[in-house]
């Protein structure tokens, strides 16, 4: 059977159950009966189910409430236990402790050796020189260290020195007071803290006049100093004596800073001063608490991002072609170096779980493409960095990211990156800005860095405005761009992973332990689906395909099987195409009206593995030659070019080759006839007919139209003579049309038409540029 406990509490005893102040009335055979303090209700507790209470932190026991109250509380006020009081109190609680020790076990055996049960210590007993030496001895081997009956010749020393009769006697008679539920040490010690002067030696009127100007001046947001106040308060006690020496009352004297100062800190707590004075936001950075809760548990989980301005000067100058560059070129490279300076931005991505690592990035201004290089750079494998700055530890491997959490920065919470991490099935949280304890892991990695990197580097300029007053970081900037990033690079695999974190989960170990032990026993959060990871994440191009795949970067060509298959079964005439400018092995097509995506293969092999930097730079670096060799290479191909135009013409004359090409006019001319053309004008409104049968009648005579040579034919506008020669066709003059009178009714009588005599010889060229004859 299982035990019940039953504890035993006295009567008065007061308890908190569940946010309800109790106190117990009786003690049943099976429960408590308790009474709410606040109330007046009446109930019981049972003793199974009040020692399930106190496993949880909702139940609360306290002292008794009677009507005497202890020694400790009597002397000591609210003071209960002696790690409240000094180190000085204690040490005399101790050693008052260890004579009272001694002293009752000197009275215990002088009862029994005179035989005296009731036997009391009196002043000259305890005064006696065996019974001192006896205490001295006895408290000397419980308090461990020496006590002397008398003080010694030399000055102050650290030895105890045993008290007289009737001291010991005053300390014994509250050690035997003391009682079961008193802290002995408290009781016994000293009453130090009571001493000095308590009572006000400042009148009422000062204090309400520092008071006023504390008000007044001291709690602005300017963070006005003591000594300003103290001189408004200065004027308000000069006007106040003014006052008071014509109504014969005595002047009030200026208390000084200090006091001035203490009693604000009478009146308001630190925190309530920083609030006054640096805002709610600032005391809360300052002196808010924090979380200690373990936010994550797999690497991945969980990451925070951050973007700071580095407190450095850096360079745009690349080494090696400084001294080739012209002047003008010095000068834009200058001005763009200033800008540059100006505006350096580290981008900075940590796991909670392990503190290591994932991101650092710089760039030139916060801005979304930069956080988006950060996300992938999260997502990606590392080893390419390491290889390249020489470092000898592990970076953090390719992961997930299960959650990010960033503040209110420009280029962290927009559009672009919110939607890319929820299409990566991830989530993002939103954190108030400069609001320290929202995100306290990033932005204490971002201090670590600047406290043990940034302020040692050419070009530092101090966290604050005029912090280096002797130091010039732009005649110090030196280090470009290149070189820092692989200073950073070096700092966040080898040293900072390698540095004992003291954060709340990870007690003093090293990160880089930390992910190999959480890799051994949880594992990684799952990796993302490369082709989403380079649909949300990558870079996009909209390119037309083509036998060959498809073109993205005007110059890298990617193609697979599949994608060649959709292209021929549908009408397409732009796809979408994703890369990672990071791996350009790989990438991703999506065409519109076909399902699923598809994964294309590089197809330029020398590409493979490189990022998008480096591809423009081994490009740049095959067109790159020197100007000389340019002008003796551009030399020869238009000599070749002249030579080859030369011995086309001579074949030409030699053979007397027809000309296969023709003028601008000659075109021009050929033109006008091409736009040319023939049309019927309408007959007029009387036109004679004939009957059926009588159209090819030979006879003339009225009612019959003659058919031939007076047939009416029009050509509208000029007609080209030898085209006309050519084909045989007749020429209308420009002679107007003639009206004779037939039978009593007017005709048009047609003009007579010229005859061309058709040539049967070939057109020769012609003479002059332009005529034809």
């Amino acid at each position: 059977m299982k035990l019940v406990p039953r504890y035993s509490f006295p009567v008065g005893a007061e308890m908190t159950v569940l946010n309800q102040k109790l106190s117990l009335r009786s003690v049943t055979d099976e429960d408590y009966d308790m009474m709410d303090v606040e109330t007046g209700q009446v109930g019981v507790i049972p003793f199974s189910k009040f020692a399930e209470l106190l496993k949880t932190p909702g139940v609360q026991t306290g002292d008794s409430h009677g009507l005497t109250a202890g020694v400790v509380e009597l002397r000591l006020g609210n003071l209960k236990v002696a790690e409240q009081l000094s180190v000085s109190q204690r040490e005399h609680g101790e050693f008052h402790h260890a004579i009272c020790l001694a002293a009752a076990t000197l009275r215990t055996k002088l009862r029994q050796e005179r035989g005296e049960p009731n036997l009391r210590l009196t002043g000259p007993l305890l005064n006696d020189n065996e019974n001192r030496k006896f205490i001295c001895h006895f408290a000397g081997k419980y308090l461990g260290k020496r006590v002397n009956t008398s003080r010694v010749r030399g000055g102050r020393n650290s030895e105890w020195v045993l008290y007289g009769g009737r001291t010991i006697l005053k300390y014994l008679a509250l050690f035997d007071k003391v009682g079961p539920d008193d802290d002995t040490i408290a009781a016994l010690a000293t009453l130090d803290h009571l001493k000095g002067n308590q009572t006000r030696r400042i009148s009422p009127r000062l204090l309400e006049l520092m008071t006023e100007a504390w008000e007044q001046i001291g709690l602005d947001l300017k963070a006005p100093s003591p000594s300003n106040v103290h001189k408004y308060l200065e004027t308000l006690v000069y006007e106040q004596n003014q006052v008071r020496k014509r109504n014969g009352l005595k002047r009030l004297i200026l208390p000084s800073q200090k006091t001035l100062t203490a009693h604000r800190d009478y009146l308001l707590k630190p925190t309530e001063v920083l609030v006054a004075t640096k805002g709610e936001r600032h005391a809360r950075n300052k002196r808010g608490r924090g979380s200690t809760d373990i936010r994550a548990l797999l690497p991945g989980e969980l990451v925070e991002i951050d973007e700071c301005k580095l407190s450095l000067i850096s360079s745009a100058k690349e080494r090696g072609y400084w001294e080739n560059f012209s002047s003008a070129d010095k000068k834009t490279l200058e001005e763009i170096d200033t800008e540059i300076r100006k505006r350096l931005t580290l981008v900075l991505v940590i796991d909670v779980a392990t503190r290591m690592p994932l991101v650092w990035i710089l760039s030139d201004a916060p801005k979304a493409e930069a956080t988006l290089a950060a996300l992938r750079m999260a997502t990606r494998d590392k080893t390419k960095e390491k290889i390249k700055y020489g470092c000898s530890g592990d970076p953090a491997p390719a992961m997930g990211l299960g959650g990010a959490k960033s503040d209110n920065g420009v280029g962290l919470r927009c559009k672009s990156v919110i939607g890319s991490l929820m299409g990566t099935a991830s989530s993002f949280t939103a954190v108030r800005t400069y609001a320290s304890a929202d995100k306290p892991y990033v932005e204490r990695l971002i201090g670590t860095t600047e406290s043990i990197l940034i302020k040692l580097l050419h070009g530092y300029t101090g966290r604050k405005p005029g912090e280096l007053p002797e130091y010039d970081a732009n005649a110090n900037g030196v280090l470009d761009t290149e070189e820092l990033y692989g200073i950073l690079t070096r700092f966040f695999i080898d040293e900072y992973p390698s540095l004992r974190h003291m954060g709340v989960g990870m007690g003093g170990r090293r990160p880089a332990e930390v992910m190999k032990e959480l890799n051994k026993k949880r594992g990684l959060y799952r990796p993302m689906n490369p082709d989403m990871r380079r649909i949300h994440l990558g870079w996009k191009s909209e390119v037309k395909p083509n036998d060959e795949g498809v073109c993205v970067l005007s110059g890298i060509w990617f193609n697979s099987t599949e994608f060649q298959n959709a292209i021929d079964d549908n009408a397409v005439s732009k796809v979408s195409v994703f890369i990672d400018p990071e791996n350009l092995t790989e990438a991703t097509a999506i065409i519109p009206g076909v399902v699923g995506e598809f994964r294309l293969q590089l197809q330029v092999s020398a590409f493979a593995d490189l990022t998008v930097p480096e591809v423009l730079k081994v490009t740049e670096a095959y067109r790159m030659e020197d100007p000389t060799v340019t002008e003796i290479y551009e030399d020869r191909i238009a000599s070749t070019r002249r030579a080859l135009s030369d011995q086309l013409g001579i074949i030409r004359v030699e053979n007397k080759l027809t000309r296969s090409y023709s003028t601008f006019d000659e075109c021009k001319a050929k033109a006008r006839h091409v736009y040319h053309g023939t049309r019927t004008i309408p007959s007029p409104e009387n036109l004679q007919t004939v009957r059926p049968g009588e159209i090819n009648s030979p006879l003339q005579g009225p009612g019959v139209l003659p058919i031939g040579a007076s047939s009416r034919v029009t050509s509208h506008g000029d007609v080209d003579p030898v085209n006309a020669a050519n084909e045989g066709t007749s020429v209308t003059s420009d002679e107007p049309t003639s009206i004779e009178e037939t039978g009593g009714r007017k005709v048009a009588v047609e003009p007579k038409t010229k005859q061309l005599e058709i040539q049967h010889q070939p057109i020769g060229r012609p003479k002059t540029k332009g005529t034809f004859k």
